[in-house]
């Protein structure tokens, strides 16, 4: 009877392995987004952080003419290095455009000393689409203690060095890269002075209606030690979403497509969700784009050194301060640059988000949960061809969608037209102890971001 018994339970978890197998919603991995991964190069970012350190400072306010030193340097710099692979692309696809943007800072007093026109850069990657625009930022100003201190060296190897390196790898990367969507780099000043620059550009997005699907703020990404406590995470990262529209915002959706993506891409780096706008009594270059009503998260590191941060370069009491480039841990920035990739490029080969999910019988006595949502459109208003749906699901107190839907219901038959010409799925789980979404996936498996079903 024992034996019986042991066969049994056997061929039952054996059962349960096999049909979660194929009902799992996690995307599959795409070669193409493999391999452009694999090419993140840690000498390149090295590199990036060295030549920007050697700089002195790249402070808002401080030189704008000085071709070896401040914030005009800076932005020579990284516009150089852009060019560079802008014109090294291939000539059977749009070019990438490297541009410098101005804008004026001071008029509202404020942590500036005077009023003056300050630099900032915007690399375009144009989509073959470019219905949508997904954003990358980084901030390239420094400071030391003394926030009005524009000549001090102000090296800033991690802060902000180490986003600016996620979006020059970026840049590299997919210059040579054929993108349905477009992607923009926002190198943005004024952070340290009030988010300046990145409320401009949002500012300008919003009234030059770009069509942005999602904002990822780069902003210290290369830090694995917490000072203090000595705590070192270096396979951690978090991303920061914020809570004004509720646990289901479309920046919490971000966060979580971004914690999926990792999982699916680069496994050995954990994206931790914090569902704060940002730490305490700080902020990054996401608010002003939440601000405007985009989809905005803020990824950085799972520590924080305050040795480094924000701090004159010295020795004190045996204690090494300032932003250098040999506290940088770059293989947890190399990382970290690959999660960014991993969420862009899949967000650049996805369609959009379904639209108008809900849940059709909300007011009925059913456990069974009826969900209808308009197709993704062509361009002529036609139902998009080769998108397939996911419908996702979680329990009220989970935070993220669970990789398998339950009861073995199978991802590759969910959603059929209706009467109306919206897509309805019926599950056999109740909308009482679920939260739904649904999700467009392209032929190649790219998924969108999802909509929450209401």
């Amino acid at each position: 009877m024992k034996n019986i018994s042991l066969l049994a339970a056997t061929v039952i978890v054996l059962l349960v392995t096999s049909c979660g197998q194929d009902k799992t919603v996690r995307p599959v991995t795409d070669p193409t987004i493999v391999k452009a991964l694999a090419s993140v190069n840690i000498d390149s970012v090295k590199t990036y952080i060295d030549e920007l350190v050697a700089l002195h400072t790249r402070h808002t306010l401080s030189a704008q003419t000085d071709p070896e030193k401040g914030i005009g340097a800076a932005v020579d710099y990284l516009a150089a290095r852009c060019s560079s692979w802008a014109e090294a692309a291939s000539s059977d696809r749009p070019k990438p455009l490297v541009e410098k943007v101005f804008y004026t800072v001071g008029e509202k007093g404020g942590r500036y000393d005077r009023v003056t026109t300050v630099p900032e850069l915007m690399v375009t990657l144009p989509g073959t689409d470019a219905s949508r625009d997904i954003l990358l930022l980084a901030h390239i100003d420094t400071r030391v203690l003394d926030v009005m201190d524009s000549t001090a060296f102000a090296p800033g190897a991690d802060d902000d060095g180490s986003g600016l390196a996620c979006l020059l790898e970026t840049v590299r990367i997919l210059s040579d890269m054929p993108l349905e969507q477009t992607v923009k780099c926002l190198f943005v000043s004024g952070e340290e002075q009030g988010l300046d620059g990145s409320r401009h550009f949002a500012e300008l997005a919003s009234q030059e209606k770009w069509p942005v699907y999602a904002v990822l703020s780069n902003d210290m990404i290369g830090n694995s030690r917490a000072s203090g406590t000595l705590l070192h995470e270096d396979h951690k990262v978090r991303v920061f979403s914020e809570s004004r529209n509720g646990e289901d915002s479309h920046s919490r959706q971000l966060a979580r497509y971004i914690k999926e993506m990792a999982s699916v891409y680069v496994p050995d780096q954990e994206v931790v969700l914090n569902y704060r706008s940002d730490r305490y009594r700080r902020g990054g270059d996401q608010r002003y784009f939440q601000v405007e009503g985009f989809t905005a998260v803020r990824v950085c590191e799972y520590c924080e050194d305050y040795e480094r941060t924000h701090q004159d370069v010295r020795s004190e009491n045996g204690v090494d301060y300032g932003d250098m480039p040999e506290y940088v841990d770059f293989p947890y920035l190399v990382r970290n640059i690959k999660v960014n990739l991993a969420a862009v490029l899949n967000l650049a080969m996805a369609p959009d988000r379904p639209a108008k999910a809900r849940i059709a019988n909300a007011n009925d006595l059913d456990n069974n949960t009826v969900l209808v949502w308009d197709p993704v459109p062509e361009p002529d208003g036609t139902p998009a061809k080769d998108v397939s749906y996911q419908v996702l699901c979680r329990e009220t107190s989970q935070a993220e969608w669970l990789p398998v839907f339950p009861m073995g219901i199978s991802d590759k038959v969910q959603g059929v037209p209706n009467a109306k010409g919206q897509m309805e799925f019926t599950c056999p789980l109740s909308k009482d102890n679920y939260y739904f979404a649904v999700r467009a996936v392209s032929a190649g498996g790219h998924p969108s971001l999802p909509m929450i079903a209401l």
